[in-house]
């Protein structure tokens, strides 16, 4: 008996403690949407916050939310209302493939997170919360450049990073007759480089490194992620040049995450760049691997290559560092450098022609994180387009029910007035359908709530279903989708088309399209409820 009852204990410690996508959320307060497709500098003004009635909204009181995560602002004042010349500001960045991660039948299956199977653009929640505690917040920091006493810092390092989308990657295969793919997203299965044979590396010139060649020694590192694309025996191979640098087993279908560290900085010849080649070594001329990612670490001077923005990191300092920065496109404005450990903001010193100066206090951080921004008037995204959200909280039992019918808003009027999906609702909980307590719920709600407003990602109906069954008082016994819906290779081929939003009003999971894995627990094949489609 206790060996039954054990293993019953965990199952229902962990489905009570279970995290959902919509954890972030505070049901007693309204969210503002906004939308960001391209990483950079963002700011909303005070008359846009004014357009949808928090012009006058103390600006302690901001808060900003990103794939479930708080995003920390900087408020033109630190506190009280804003004026007409008033901004948030904040570092946008486009979507990308973290919130793809669970989807994946192996956790570490995914070759790269760098971009988003779904879709480019962020989804991005403005909300006002009283408890300015809990708000994070940038603030300004004086930079203090004309009493240094530090020389320059002569190098950091820095990592350039090569990642692919040329092809979606089918990944792991089964060969009956012909290659069959899982539903699941599998090992593999992605963006990644097209095809690559053992005739003809792949080649990748990285330039404009500034490599820092009096650095340490032995300090460059080389990642790579590679997937073996057919079922032979092979060894995937990377070179500098002619230098072989990692010669590793990878084969069949099979995924290689392989750092390497302790690299000479002799094999950089240039200082300005380097040629990798990655391979696999098969003696069939029919073989093909496909790669994810390849970066490289390395010792760098403080040359931002023209950019007008630019990420980087910088080790522990007990007495703090100087970093004079060439060769950035600060527009002739001072750039604001985001200390984005500790929210500090500083503005450059742009005093001396071509150069950007810093004066940072001592930290312990083992890694710093920073980006230098541009304040130049071109530099900057605005954001005026907002959607009022006000989440349904499913925990409420009214909101609850056994008979799930998931939909798309635009079904709901047939032009004349009819909504047949809440008449389908209706014959459910009539005697004659079953007598359940139906309940329809919109895909667009789901997307919201538990895919945080990424279009068309699966988690929205996946993670939904999940939290119903383990939370709701009344459990789910069946879930009806109503809505043609398209696989995610199809919907992004077809992006394009006038169409393809009538083809895929509710989505589904996976390549070949599976609607059963929207029911059913990560990595798992059984469903927690059944489910159909209309």
């Amino acid at each position: 008996m206790k060996k039954l009852l054990l293993p019953f204990f965990i199952f229902c410690t962990l489905a009570a403690t279970a995290q959902y996508n919509n954890s972030w959320i505070d049901y007693s307060k309204t969210y503002y949407k906004f939308k960001v497709g391209k990483s950079g500098l963002y700011r909303i003004s005070q008359s846009a916050l004014n357009s949808i009635g928090l012009g006058g909204t103390p600006a302690e009181q901001f808060q900003l939310w990103r794939n479930g995560e708080q995003v920390r602002l900087f408020t033109s004042v630190p506190g009280g209302p804003m004026g007409a010349a008033d901004f948030i500001e904040f570092n946008g960045r486009m979507n990308d493939g973290v919130p793809d991660k669970p989807l994946y039948r192996v956790t570490d299956g995914q070759l790269s997170d760098s971009f988003s199977l779904h879709t480019d653009t962020s989804a991005y929640f403005l909300t006002v919360n009283p408890s300015t505690s809990a708000n994070l917040r940038y603030t300004n920091t004086a930079n203090n450049v004309s009493s240094n006493v530090l020389p320059p810092e002569p190098y950091f390092m820095r990592r350039m990073e090569q990642a692919f989308r040329q092809q979606y990657n089918r990944g792991f295969a089964n060969i009956v007759g012909e290659y069959v793919f899982s539903s699941s997203y599998d090992i593999g299965e992605g963006w990644t480089s097209n095809n690559i044979g053992p005739c003809c590396a792949l080649s990748l010139y990285f330039q404009g490194m500034n490599v820092y060649t009096a650095g340490p020694a032995n300090s460059v590192s080389l990642y790579v992620a590679a997937f073996g694309n057919a079922l032979f025996t092979r060894n995937l191979q990377v070179t500098f040049y002619n230098t072989k640098v990692l010669d590793t087993a990878m084969n069949y279908f099979s995924v290689a995450k392989k750092q390497v560290d302790n690299l000479p900085l002799s094999y950089f010849p240039s200082s300005d760049h380097v040629i990798v080649n990655v391979n696999g070594n098969s003696t069939n001329p029919n073989d093909r691997i496909t790669v994810g990612t390849v970066a490289i670490t390395y010792p760098a001077v403080f040359n931002f290559n023209n950019e007008k923005s630019f990420y980087f990191e910088l080790k522990p300092s007990a007495v703090g560092n100087f970093l004079q920065i060439d060769n950035f496109n600060t527009g002739g404005v001072q750039p604001v450098l985001y200390s984005m450990n500790d929210g500090k903001r500083y503005l450059g010193d742009i005093n001396t022609p071509g150069k950007v100066k810093f004066a940072l206090p001592p930290s312990a951080d083992p890694a710093r994180k920073f980006m230098l921004v541009s304040q130049e008037v071109t530099s900057i995204n605005t954001v005026n387009s907002f959607t009022q959200k006000s989440f349904i909280n499913y925990s409420v039992a009214a909101n609850q029910g056994d008979y799930l019918i998931i939909s798309n808003p635009v079904l709901y009027n047939d032009g004349n007035g009819n909504n047949y999906v809440d008449q389908y609702r209706a014959y459910r909980a009539s005697a004659a359908g079953g007598s359940y307590n139906a309940k329809v719920i919109s895909i667009d709600e789901l997307t919201d709530q538990f895919a945080f407003g990424i279009k068309k990602h699966p988690a929205a109906i996946r993670d939904f279903i999940r939290s119903a069954v383990a939370q709701f008082t009344l459990k789910p016994k069946y879930v009806l989708i109503i809505g043609r819906g398209v696989s995610s290779i199809e919907y992004k081929a077809n992006e394009s088309s006038a169409d393809i939003e009538k083809l895929d009003l509710v989505q589904t999971f996976g390549w070949p399209a599976s609607d059963i894995l929207l029911a059913c627990e990560p990595g798992q094949m059984v469903p927690l409820v059944p489910i159909a489609r209309l």
